[in-house]
């Protein structure tokens, strides 16, 4: 009985009318989020003649390859087919389900460009940097959205959760990296021009590249979100006039904590303190003043959630 309590207590019970209202706000993201990742696909990368990584870039290639006999839609669903089937078998559920909605989501996209024959948006000469600007903004944002949904785009993704979930190990990350190198670099064969030069040749995969990191930047704001700040801990022996100060020049509260010295063997004090990042020359000025002899190390922090800072109450 008591475990069965515990379970209910950390499982929220939502009324019919809410869980409708949850299940009408997964569907119209999801729509969004493959809605933006198709666009970028058809009509801002593959007309700009450069990639992606995963099995999305794949799909790129050989559209552009063929001239369209092989549709990214047609290459999206069948080569993810048996990845979803993998999901199901071997991670949870809800990220199964969901991933496999936005394949299925992302096909029919593509699959109504590719019919509806939407306009390709088509940058020349030095404005090309634009469209994997574009694309880099639409599919980081598309991805953030499926993220915290619990889902993925699938392709390497699903590979990665499900050897992940098996074999636990920090090299992942570097595993989908390179998968993702493979394509790009592949990429300098598929839209290679005899008629150019070596370094317009390579303008694909420096275009692929530089979609990657916005693609990243993009994904990383929404998901952590934009309520960045840096983290002060500030070993000083003034701590009561440091933490005064900085509770009336910048609005901040501090934590002390105990600090020793391990050469000396002297005892101080460890000031911590997370500001806004225009606060940071303010902060400086104040332990100048304050404690010239103090020292300090700053980190930047990705999200702060409490009083002064984001609150936590939105999804």
């Amino acid at each position: 009985m008591k475990k069965e309590t515990s379970l209910q207590s950390k499982t929220p019970n939502l009324t019919k009318k809410e869980k409708t209202v949850e299940l009408i706000k997964t569907v119209l993201l999801l729509l969004v989020s493959t809605a933006l990742f198709s666009f970028a696909a058809y009509c801002l990368i593959e007309p700009n003649q450069f990639t992606i990584g995963g099995i999305a870039g794949i799909a790129i290639m050989l559209s552009y390859a063929t001239d369209g006999a092989i549709p990214q839609s047609g290459v999206v669903f069948c080569a993810n087919l048996p990845l979803i089937v993998l999901a199901f078998f071997f991670v949870k559920k809800k990220f199964a389900i969901l991933t496999c909605a936005h394949i299925v989501l992302q096909s029919f996209w593509l699959f109504l460009f590719e019919r509806l024959h939407a306009p390709e948006i088509v940058f020349d000469g030095g404005t090309k940097i634009f469209a994997a600007i574009a694309a880099g903004v639409c599919l980081g944002t598309a991805l953030a959205i499926v993220f915290k949904l619990g889902g993925s785009s699938g392709g390497a993704d699903i590979i990665a959760v499900v050897i992940q979930k098996k074999f636990p190990a920090p090299s992942i990350a570097w595993m989908l990296f390179i998968v993702s190198a493979i394509v790009v670099g592949a990429s300098f064969f598929v839209f290679y021009d005899q008629n150019q030069s070596l370094a317009l040749n390579l303008l694909p995969i420096m275009m692929s590249l530089f979609e990657l990191y916005i693609e990243s930047k993009i994904n990383d704001s929404i998901t952590n979100g934009f309520q960045s700040a840096i983290e002060f801990r500030i070993i000083t022996d003034k701590p009561e006039e440091m933490a005064a100060a900085l509770m009336q020049e910048l609005q901040r509260g501090s934590t002390a904590i105990p600090a020793k010295g391990m050469y000396t063997g002297k005892e101080h004090t460890m000031v911590v303190c997370v500001i806004g990042r225009k606060q940071v020359t303010t902060l400086r000025k104040v332990m100048r003043r304050i404690d010239p002899e103090a020292f300090a190390v700053m980190s930047s922090v990705s999200q702060v959630v409490g009083l002064g800072f984001y609150s936590g109450n939105e999804d």
